[in-house]
């Protein structure tokens, strides 16, 4: 196989695809190659013209991990890892191919005869001897063929099921698999045990095949619905119709940070448990999400704050302190939020007894007792504040924002206001009251400003030593430019 640099066959000789994964990606591959030396996957034949195809393949989804993996190192955001959705169930396995054999059957006795697709009518007119075809129904001596080719068919899969042999329906367990997006990997046990399902299916379908084909009156079952559709939506479409809000003039929509810190909650989310159906998520793994996140160390380089929580947590991170439970449960709000919104919109109805999983009582308890507050500046910090050169030499840092680095301090420390709250602030938003004739900053949400909860819009009066220091006077220069 000397164009498949990465081809080769193991001791039993099937060939499988193998790459090495460079050291420095390890850490950033998505599942199940996370931390693995290499990427592998058989083939699934000992023939070399045979494994070409799906050599082709392993090779895409190859370059396309090292490329999520290259652009996770890089810090950059990245689309939730591929994964393979779930194996149906059994049942649902082989309801479906049992449904499927029985429509195609039913299908073929009302179509008009294939032999009609062969010849035209005034071709068929020129040999007497040829059976009348009828257009719709099934003639005699094809019905007489079926027959004997339902019959053929019917013991050849009985005799395979005895024997638990299930390579007679080898094509259409690949393109069942191939249908649901699943891993094809022909010398797996799961592929063996989805055959046999498939298997069991074609021998009770023929069963019935043949009653039908007898006049009995064999009903053809509906399709079953997928179990993916009883679950509701994946997390990252919830997360997606969450960050989109109602589309309604003043509906509720999350501000720029809140939609920062619900990417960082969905993130670890997806990490853990897969982008996983809403439908899916039980109390039990929302605990265990929960106590995973408790343990994710803060303070960390950004290098390290990259990696996916699984790899993250198999480290020694002792040196570094622990997250606050303030922090835990505020991202535990935040997805129970994204799930209500998924729960509002109708979007869980067809889940039976659902209830958010991240909802009440999931929380960790916080010792209020122990909590030491906000700490106020003390004096030395306000003189090392106020102290640079911003203050005493008239600088302004580029990087500080200009005339922000000398007011937004300023601001701070003689209105109380939050610093997001005073960053926002427009010329307009230092306003002189009508009535009483005191200058105020106005805190609120008009020309697109945002701010942390509605009863935080306020209007505060400007301080004396505010107007002492010339904010009036800067307010007046803005105005003149």
């Amino acid at each position: 196989m000397a164009r498949m640099t990465y081809g080769t066959p193991d001791r039993h000789g099937t060939f499988y695809f193998r790459r090495i994964i460079p050291k420095a990606l390890r850490p950033f591959m998505p599942a199940p190659w996370t931390g693995k030396s290499a990427w592998t996957k058989s083939l699934g034949t000992k023939e070399e013209r045979k494994a070409k195809q799906p050599f082709a393949r392993c090779m895409s989804d190859c370059e396309a991990d090292f490329a999520l993996a290259e652009r996770a190192m890089r810090g950059e955001p990245i689309q939730a890892p591929r994964s393979s959705p779930a194996l149906p169930s059994d049942a649902e396995i082989e309801a479906e191919v049992l449904a499927g054999l029985l429509a195609a059957d039913e299908l073929e006795r009302l179509e008009p005869d294939p032999r009609q697709q062969f010849q035209t009518s005034e071709e068929r007119t020129q040999w007497p001897d040829l059976v009348t075809l009828k257009p719709r129904g099934m003639a005699e001596d094809y019905h007489y063929v079926l027959g004997g080719e339902l019959e053929a068919q019917h013991a050849a899969y009985r005799k395979a099921l005895a024997r638990v042999d299930p390579e007679i329906v080898d094509g259409e367990c690949r393109a069942f698999l191939r249908k649901h997006g699943l891993t094809i990997d022909p010398v797996s046990d799961a592929f063996h045990a989805v055959g046999l399902v498939i298997l069991r299916a074609h021998v009770r379908a023929y069963d019935l095949l043949l009653q039908r084909h007898e006049g009995e009156p064999i009903e053809t079952p509906a399709p079953p619905i997928p179990a993916a559709a009883n679950k509701g939506p994946k997390l990252s479409e919830a997360f997606a119709a969450w960050k989109a809000g109602s589309g309604a003039r003043g509906g509720k929509k999350p501000s720029d940070r809140t939609l920062l810190e619900a990417s960082y909650a969905v993130r670890r989310l997806t990490e853990w448990h897969g982008d996983i159906r809403l439908g899916d998520l039980t109390r039990e793994l929302a605990r265990d999400f929960r106590d995973a996140l408790a343990t994710v160390p803060t303070r960390l380089p950004d290098t390290l704050k990259r990696l996916p929580m699984r790899e993250m947590l198999s480290r020694d991170f002792k040196a570094y302190p622990a997250v606050h439970a303030a922090t835990v449960n505020k991202t535990l709000t935040i997805v129970a939020a994204i799930i209500s919104h998924a729960e509002a919109a109708g979007r869980l109805d067809a889940v039976s007894g659902f209830k958010n999983p991240f909802g009440k009582g999931i929380k960790l308890g916080i010792d209020e007792r122990g909590e030491e507050g906000r700490q106020e500046f003390s004096n030395g910090d306000l003189k090392a504040i106020f102290g640079t050169g911003v203050y005493r030499q008239g600088e302004r840092p580029k990087g500080g924002g200009g005339e922000a680095a000398f007011w937004l301090p300023l601001l701070a420390l003689l209105s109380g206001a939050r610093q997001g709250e005073l960053a926002q602030l427009r010329v307009a938003d230092l306003a002189k009251d009508a009535e009483t004739g005191v200058w105020y900053l106005d805190i609120g949400t008009a020309g697109g400003r945002s701010i942390k909860t509605a009863s935080s819009r306020r209007k505060v009066p400007l301080h004396p030593a505010l107007e002492a220091a010339g904010l009036l006077r800067y307010r007046q220069s803005l105005l003149g430019r």
